[in-house]
């Protein structure tokens, strides 16, 4: 009954999880639409704002200098012309910026998810090697290679570099710890001290297989 309970509040964390990525998506959608309707409301609020304060008695006698200048410009024919294509240069100016700001968003984004897949196809590629290297010296000790030395392959790990912190801080830890045991590890008695983390590399390879599940999702519904 208590595994049911558990299993039903990860489905619908799941469920709200999505919605709310979806629920996300729609407000930049709606930002994005919209954004230039709220903007030029705005402004013809700002212009209605001028063409009160030209029209305020307070204001002539308050500041009748500020006053006569803005009775001026707002009466003539050039501030209405002048208004209108300000508004409507600077509004095909948002949008732009707008469109362009969201497109290099989604597609940093694409980028990131496909960079991280690479990332953990090659460990997982080189982590099953070190597996069955594993699983060879714990059957057998003498399986190990001339001269009494174990070697474990380590060069992906090396060869991704910084590209690894795109992964979750927590795996990319456990992954630290690993490859930091797989590549001190050369003899037997190196083996013994460290098999504990070693044996620890089918759960390491399952979280990987669990993310990559969850980066592929994503990138298709994206």
């Amino acid at each position: 009954m208590a595994g049911l309970f558990f299993r039903l509040c990860f489905l619908s964390g799941r469920s709200f999880r999505r919605c709310l990525r979806m629920l996300r998506r729609l407000l930049l959608v709606l930002v994005i639409f919209f954004s230039p309707i709220i903007v030029f409301l705005t402004l013809m609020i700002n212009r209605e704002i001028i063409h009160y304060l030209a029209r305020a008695y307070w204001l002539t006698v308050v500041f009748p200098g500020v006053a006569a200048i803005i009775r001026r410009d707002a009466s003539s024919n050039w501030f209405t012309t002048g208004f209108n294509q300000a508004v409507l240069g600077g509004l095909l100016t948002l949008y732009g910026v707008i469109v362009t700001v969201w497109y290099y968003h989604a597609t940093r984004q694409q980028e990131v998810a496909e960079k991280r897949l690479f990332i953990i196809e090659e460990l997982l590629e080189e982590l099953k090697r070190n597996r069955r290297v594993v699983d060879e010296i714990s059957r057998d000790p003498s399986c190990s290679l001339p001269g009494g030395k174990i070697t474990f392959s380590v060069g992906a790990w090396e060869r991704l570099g910084a590209d690894v912190a795109l992964l979750p801080r927590r795996l990319h830890m456990r992954l630290s710890v690993l490859y930091a045991c797989l590549g001190e590890c050369t003899s037997w008695s190196d083996f013994q001290n460290r098999r504990a983390t070693l044996e620890r590399i089918p759960e390491v390879m399952a979280e990987l297989n669990r993310l990559r599940s969850r980066l592929s999702k994503q990138e298709l519904d994206f």
